[in-house]
């Protein structure tokens, strides 16, 4: 056990509420049971009814508590669960008395910090847990809820242990040479390593995956002006959030709000229509609309089919950004179309609309969630998805690998190798937490909240 003190806190919000619950942690909860409670042996993992009676005797509230014993619990400590009515009063009462039962405040994090600590679970899973609390959609949330089951500490945990069999097969032609060991063939351990800085490889590219699922799917309405991108936007919204006007020029700077679809989190952006304008401001806000497409996801361009078609315009845009998903939007197939030039080929999909169907928004949104299913959701099944964290210390890690190979390939002998075998594993054991130090944990649990 790390800690011989015993913590306390509240573990729901400090606010009114149906119920409130407080964490007790440490090796005095079965002695707070009797004295509280006059529970002396409670019976562990069971809900008991019960009166918190205070060191002053009073009676505080009516509480259902939970006893855990040592080992057998989230801290792997002797723990209490206090349930109680949920007012802020009752909470600060119960608190104030822990204290003066010799509890402390729990730090940020502690909880789960004692868990980690007493080997109840690894770093990767004490990390997923404060991003299952900060998950904002359904894709961080599944992530989240992956790595709290173990797979990327068992992934990590073979790559440690193939990379320990090869540490030992080279430190053993080292120190014992007289027992007739045959020296180690470079070539089998060369491409034992290669798999393993494959396997690297693979979790460092899926990082990429957080990046999507931490920021909003980026959707952004281009077009000419007066094309109609505000009246989508709002449609998009089902909100009055743009100014729609007749009058060019009408939205100066870009306009952005958040929506949920499917689950996913998705930043809708209406931006200032592209012309060539003498007006500083709006090309101020014509510029902004260029940086949003390049950030862009999936960037509608939206069109008038009442006017003649903007073929420059399309050109130019698709032509400067070649790599973007572009999806065409013909705008107001409620009125006439012009006749004067006809449609030219565009080679992404088109969507015909008008702001006044019923179904104006339906194939827009089903083309979200074709982006989606396609570019997140199928990844998110297949692989594990690392964090900023282990994503830079799993970069490292493979530094390391990729220069025992390349000394091996070049024959250099054993030492020279094994010190960058080991140089790889400590980064491997900062992912995971066998081998770290203190003030990296401080850092890492304070970003929790408090009662986790």
């Amino acid at each position: 056990m790390y800690h011989n003190d015993t913590i306390a806190s509240l573990a729901t919000p400090a606010k009114e509420s149906a119920l409130g619950i407080i964490r007790v942690s440490g090796r005095n909860c079965q002695l707070l049971c009797n004295e509280i409670f006059g529970a002396p042996s409670p019976a562990p993992r069971k809900s008991n009814l019960g009166n918190y009676v205070s060191t002053k005797k009073e009676h505080i509230d009516q509480v259902i508590f939970v006893y855990y014993a040592d080992s057998k619990s989230f801290t792997g400590e002797e723990m209490i669960e206090i349930t109680f009515h949920g007012n802020i009063i009752i909470a600060n009462m119960i608190l104030e008395d822990l204290i003066r039962r010799n509890c402390r405040l729990a730090e940020p994090g502690e909880y789960t910090k004692r868990a980690f600590l007493n080997g109840k679970i690894d770093l990767t899973q004490a990390e997923s847990i404060a991003e299952i609390i900060t998950a904002k959609s359904d894709a961080q949330l599944k992530v989240a809820k992956k790595k709290l089951s173990g797979s990327l500490g068992k992934v990590l945990k073979k790559i440690q242990d193939s990379t320990l069999e090869i540490q030992s097969q080279l430190e053993a032609s080292i120190d014992f040479p007289e027992d007739d060991i045959s020296d180690p063939d470079y070539s089998k351990l060369i491409n034992k390593l290669g798999d393993l800085i494959r396997q690297i490889d693979d979790l460092v590219r899926n990082h990429s995956l957080q990046k999507k699922i931490s920021n909003a799917i980026k959707v952004t309405l281009i077009g000419p002006p007066n094309a109609g991108k505000s009246s989508l936007f709002n449609k998009l919204l089902s909100e009055e959030r743009s100014i729609v006007s007749d009058l060019p020029g009408t939205t100066r700077d870009y306009v952005s709000k958040e929506i949920f679809l499917s689950g996913y989190l998705i930043e809708l952006i209406d931006t200032a229509g592209i012309r060539e304008s003498s007006d500083k401001i709006e090309m101020l806000g014509i510029e902004n609309t260029k940086r949003n497409i390049n950030d862009s996801d999936i960037a509608f361009i939206v069109i008038d089919i009442t006017v003649p078609y903007p073929i420059e315009f399309i050109n130019q845009i698709t032509s400067e950004y070649p790599k973007n998903n572009f999806i065409l939007i013909r705008n107001k197939t409620d009125l006439n179309r012009s006749t004067k030039l006809p449609d030219p080929l565009f080679k992404g999909k088109t969507i015909n609309t008008s702001i006044y169907s019923e179904a104006c928004t339906a194939e827009l949104k089903r083309e979200l969630n074709k982006y989606i299913n396609e570019n997140i959701k199928q990844n998110l099944s297949d692989h594990i998805v690392v964090n900023k964290r282990q994503f830079q210390l799993l970069n490292e890690c493979r530094i390391h690998l990729s220069e025992a190979v390349q000394f091996m390939i070049s024959g250099k002998n054993e030492e020279i190798v094994l010190q960058e075998l080991k140089l790889g594993l400590e980064f491997l054991n900062q992912i995971v937490g066998i081998k770290t130090n203190e003030d990296m944990l401080d850092k890492l649990f304070n970003s929790f909240c408090i009662g986790k």
